[in-house]
């Protein structure tokens, strides 16, 4: 995972430096060079509401961070090539509260890379479809009794109970996303981006019905993130 994230990053790199070398261009056309690099950089940031299909629980109330670099590669007038390195945190949560009473958390942290392809519609707007490459690189559950204290196991629908630290030990250390998008464009540099993604595949035995090996699991996520593209 790290020698891949390396690529991308080396990648991505290689797309501002290519964009900004076309800066060099007299004042009168820069506008009009800004309009038509091929290669153009993003700093994102955001936010993911998530859920966890199969674990039992409902609902986006799962709220975590997302965020990272990224760059278009413009291959014709309307269409572009995105890559992006994302630290996304997603995940799953049994109420809406901030109140840790008789609750429970799943929390999985990503290290992601999408790669989307775009059409640009008149540069109001960006509709994209692509996948999504992650790696897991936290995973914790909590549960939690009427009295706000950890209890340390899940209690099952058979009456078992499992602890927290076997239970998050079955999610995969790879989730790979379909991914789609719309962005809407502000003054050429800003972009308000609604995306969805979800898992192509399980993420990893779920404890629906105490049963390892018929539960599986899946990772839903809906995200809003602010771009700024130079």
């Amino acid at each position: 995972m790290r020698n891949i994230c390396l690529s991308i990053f080396l990648i991505l790199s290689c797309f501002i430096q290519a964009q900004t070398s076309t800066s060099s261009k007299s004042s009168s056309d820069d506008e009009n060079a800004k309009d038509n690099r091929r290669f153009k950089g993003m700093v994102i940031a955001g936010f993911n509401v998530s859920q966890v299909d199969g674990d039992r629980m409902g609902g986006y109330y799962k709220f975590g961070f997302n965020g990272g670099v990224g760059a278009f590669a413009m291959i014709k007038k309307k269409f572009s090539i995105s890559a992006e390195l994302l630290y996304s945190m997603k995940g799953a949560r049994s109420q809406l509260s901030t109140s840790k009473v008789s609750s429970r958390v799943i929390q999985l942290d990503y290290a992601e890379a999408p790669i989307m392809f775009n059409f640009h519609d008149k540069k109001i707007a960006i509709f994209g479809l692509g996948f999504s490459f992650g790696g897991l690189i936290r995973k914790k559950q909590a549960t939690y009794d009427i009295f706000g204290y950890d209890t340390g196991q899940l209690k099952l629908p058979n009456g078992s109970y499992i602890s927290n630290d076997n239970y998050v030990a079955g999610y995969k250390k790879y989730d790979f996303q379909f991914i789609g998008h719309v962005t809407f464009i502000i003054k050429k540099v800003i972009g308000i981006q609604g995306r969805f993604g979800y898992s192509m595949a399980p993420i990893g035995i779920g404890m629906a019905d105490g049963n390892l090996k018929n539960s599986k699991q899946w990772n839903n996520v809906l995200s809003l993130r602010t771009m700024y593209i130079f």
